[in-house]
């Protein structure tokens, strides 16, 4: 029969005596060992039901629930053909124990491939090796398991879901999920199943010991079904389809993966574009033009309601800030551009909390256009209570990091601008005048980013006002404040050696990302996201350039360290006991915590 329990689709569902009966075999009676039959079973007049797991026979009871799973299993893929194909069938580790003494076929493993989406081998685990199931596991086992560990698996998961990039709403996708399989408004299975890995991984991280479903077994049903399962899907299955793949990517993130994670990311990029996420609300109607090709349109239709349509807004900008911040840790170029000339133009109106969605406070006329062009420019125009969401922050001071660091990344060595001549007592370049296109266009964008960075600072939340607040919301203002001062870092970091007003900015940001993470209380985050051991990173590089420089400069009248050596020594100290906790559950920061202790030898 089809499971209606709202938790599991892709397994069987047993009857209770069955359930009942493997639990009493397997705990309540102890055997002896005697062969050829065991003692409890001898007295009990049952020899016929006695089998040992390393047996070359099979019992009659193992025979008849080997004969129903697979009956049953048999019904769910007649009763539903659309889910057949992501139906991963285990085998009984003791339906045929023959098979399973001589080879490890019945456990669920997979080759890992640097470049590939298929599953790791076990488990990829977050410090970079893999993590085998402790037992093959049948889909009996995992049923049974299943019923009683969901719900914890779903309450870790949602703990720290807003870090993950989760922007659906909650409470209308927890209904859904009680809702039987068979239902269409359920959530679609890749994303249920990308929501047990996480709440997997969690619940792995946070009780140190093995959960009863290896990660191996979500993330391979979530990747089946990711891929070839969003078919002529209706609109709020495309934006639940775009939920699983951040979440995926999110994942890979984790475990170092970072190939699988890009890949994930750009799709969910390219399915939040061809859906014209971007053009939501926009005041600017489609230009049209003579032409004979006849296109088809792929945008999805009105959303039923705001709460719908917040949804739409917030999978756009939490996707634009993961490709946005991901680009730079990548040094690719991103793939969400806002260009007119592409008809990638960003017109979506900065995102809201879900509560002033659910309360239906949008202004139904309210129109928007060029948002994130007009807000680098200085230019607000958005609604009222857009600076009071987390997600709005967090999407904008990814639009200042990933820029921050494409008009650094525009200088070259001899370039002289204005700012050289208008502060003579603190010259920007030391360098000879050479005859370089565009130096005032770049003194000019340069400029213009470093104002926009400072008056984020001025008006992002600050982690001193978070007391009371939970610690998602804490959490969530860390990581917006680290790359808020990341952002200072990567834009003035080019000219710290030759500009001092460059150099103190850059020691005064990294300044900030260590206090943030003292405040935060950072090194008891359960979860950690990959991009604050980035950010530590790049700040703990200032401190040891500075250190490397103030050695460099002469010695006036002390031997001992100056007071601004010593702020930089306890600084990166700091960062890299921080480093030292998240290295063993995140491979990301496993690997610029390595990078970092043979920068600073002979320091």
């Amino acid at each position: 029969m089809p499971i209606d329990d709202g938790r599991w689709w892709v397994l069987p569902h047993l009857p209770e005596y069955l359930l009942t009966l493997t639990r009493t075999r397997s705990f309540t009676q102890k055997c002896d060992g005697q062969r050829p039959v065991c003692g409890q079973c001898e007295r009990a007049g049952k020899p016929e039901d006695c089998g040992y797991v390393d047996s070359q026979t099979r019992s009659r009871t193992q025979i008849l629930e080997e004969n129903i799973a697979q009956l049953e299993a048999r019904i769910e893929e007649l009763e539903n053909p659309e889910l057949s194909q992501a139906l991963v069938k285990l085998h009984d580790p003791l339906g045929k124990a023959y098979e399973a003494h001589h080879r490890s076929s019945s456990s669920i493993s997979y080759v890992p491939s640097s470049h590939s989406d298929s599953g790791p081998s076990g488990t990829t685990s977050p410090t970079g090796g893999t993590r085998s199931p402790s037992h093959p596991l049948s889909a009996r086992d995992i049923e049974d398991i299943s019923a009683q560990h969901a719900q914890r698996m779903l309450d870790h998961f949602f703990q720290h879901a807003s870090l993950l990039g989760w922007f659906l709403n909650v409470t209308r996708f927890q209904h859904a999920l009680s809702l039987p399989a068979r239902n269409s408004n359920r959530p679609v299975p890749a994303l249920v199943n990308a929501v047990y890995l996480w709440g997997t991984a969690i619940l792995r991280q946070v009780t140190e010991g093995n959960p009863p479903v290896d990660e191996s077994v979500f993330l391979r049903l979530a990747l089946s079904e990711v891929e070839h399962g969003l078919g002529p899907s209706p609109s709020h299955q495309v934006v639940q389809f775009i939920q699983a793949r951040v979440l995926l990517a999110a994942y890979y993130y984790l475990v170092g993966k970072a190939f699988e994670g890009r890949h994930q990311s750009d799709a969910a990029a390219s399915l939040v574009l061809i859906s014209g996420f971007h053009k939501i609300r926009s005041a600017q109607l489609s230009p049209t033009f003579p032409s004979y090709v006849d296109p088809i349109p792929l945008t999805l239709g009105a959303p039923r309601d705001q709460v719908e349509e917040g949804e739409r807004i917030n999978a756009f900008w939490t996707v634009f800030a993961l490709d946005r911040t991901w680009a730079v840790v990548f040094g690719a170029p991103t793939v969400m551009s806002d260009s007119e000339a592409f008809g990638t133009q960003i017109d979506t109106p900065w995102p809201l909390d879900m509560e002033t969605y659910e309360r239906g406070w949008i202004y139904p006329n309210f129109r928007s256009g060029c948002t994130l062009r007009n807000y680098l420019e200085g230019i607000n125009t958005g609604w009222p209570w857009e600076t009071h969401a987390l997600l709005a922050q967090y999407g904008k001071v990814a639009a200042l990091f990933e820029r921050a660091t494409n008009v650094a990344a525009g200088w070259r060595p001899g370039m002289v601008s204005t700012y050289a001549h208008a502060r003579t007592s603190n010259t920007l370049f030391h360098s000879p005048q050479a005859e370089i296109p565009s130096p005032n266009i770049f003194y000019s964008n340069f400029v213009s980013i470093d104002k926009r960075i400072d008056e984020f600072k001025a008006q992002m939340y600050v982690l001193e006002n978070t007391e009371g607040m939970s610690s998602e919301i804490v959490r969530n203002v860390h990581l917006i404040q680290c790359l808020a001062s990341a952002a200072t870092i990567q834009l003035h970091a080019a000219f710290a050696q030759q500009n001092a007003l460059s150099r103190n900015k850059c020691f005064t940001a990294a300044q900030e990302i260590v206090q943030a993470n003292a405040t935060a209380r950072a090194h008891e985050f359960l979860v950690v996201n990959p991009m604050i051991g980035i950010v530590g990173a790049a700040a703990a590089r200032v401190f040891i350039r500075e250190i490397v420089t103030m050695r460099s400069e002469p010695v006036e009248h002390s031997s001992t360290p100056s007071e601004r050596e010593m702020q930089a020594r306890s600084g990166l100290e700091q960062l890299q006991a921080m480093m030292a906790i998240f290295a063993p559950v995140s491979a990301l920061i496993n690997y610029h915590f390595g990078r970092l202790q043979q920068e600073r030898i002979g320091l």
